[in-house]
């Protein structure tokens, strides 16, 4: 259990909430009429009813130009210092599509956000071959949490919605030349959403390559990114899926 990749999952919630929100109001579906409404009368010279226009796309500057754009537009998502830490390293889209491209396989995108990586090491508690996660562990990560639950929805929406042309310009940079960025988040959201909530204690063992793994082969046999997501302890865990699912729902 390499303690330099559980923040990882948090750079994926970022991504997700920063950016899922396009994929999912694209599957809106149209609310069917109140019954109380009284129904139009169809004739042949009743005038179209006017649709309202959609908003003019944003005078986006070319992709390596971006952060000075984006910084002002991510930082009044939350006052955390999280997030301002992060806001301060460079090409943050490139960072964004990176993670997007290495989540959707469920891969550990921790390479592009150690800015936010927690300060104090992984704790195991227990002794000899009796070893668990110590809570002090989760504690780490609780600042981070709260940074993604922060986050409103709507401006998350609003937001995807300006800058996703050059998200997704950044995406196909990746190597990704014909898939969309929208494909990535729906893989992405997913695999969150399939992470199992596991209570207290959890029992791990010694790895030589990673230092811990779960002693439970099929928490060890999870996703990476489902496995840092359960190393941030599960009211952690709870709160960023219901997180997740309120998007979600406010989206659809």
């Amino acid at each position: 259990m390499d303690d330099k990749k559980p923040i990882a999952i948090i750079a994926v919630a970022l991504v997700v909430f920063l950016a899922g929100g396009a994929w999912w109001m694209t599957r809106s579906r149209a609310k069917p009429p109140s019954q109380n409404a009284t129904p139009l009368a169809v004739t042949g010279t009743e005038a179209p009813i006017d649709k309202p226009s959609p908003e003019p796309p944003a005078n986006l500057p070319p992709l390596d130009r971006m952060d000075g754009y984006l910084r002002p537009l991510l930082s009044a998502l939350s006052s955390r210092p999280e997030l301002a830490r992060w806001l301060a390293t460079d090409d943050l889209l490139g960072q964004l599509a990176s993670a997007i491209d290495r989540a959707s396989a469920g891969a550990s995108p921790a390479r592009d956000f150690k800015v936010v990586k927690p300060a104090t090491p992984f704790v195991a508690g227990g002794r000899g071959a009796r070893r668990t996660i110590d809570p002090a562990s989760y504690r780490r990560y609780d600042g981070l949490v709260q940074t993604v639950t922060s986050i409103d929805a709507s401006s998350v929406a609003k937001i995807y919605r300006t800058i996703r042309p050059r998200l997704n310009e950044a995406y196909h940079r990746m190597g990704n030349p014909t898939s969309d960025v929208d494909n990535a988040l729906r893989k992405t959201i997913d695999i969150l959403l399939d992470t199992p909530v596991v209570k207290d204690p959890v029992p791990i063992i010694e790895d030589g390559k990673a230092g811990w793994a779960y002693a439970d082969d099929e928490l060890e046999g999870l996703l990476p990114t489902q496995k840092q997501l359960l190393r941030m302890g599960s009211a952690n865990v709870d709160r960023l899926l219901v997180w997740l699912r309120a998007l979600k729902n406010a989206l659809d």
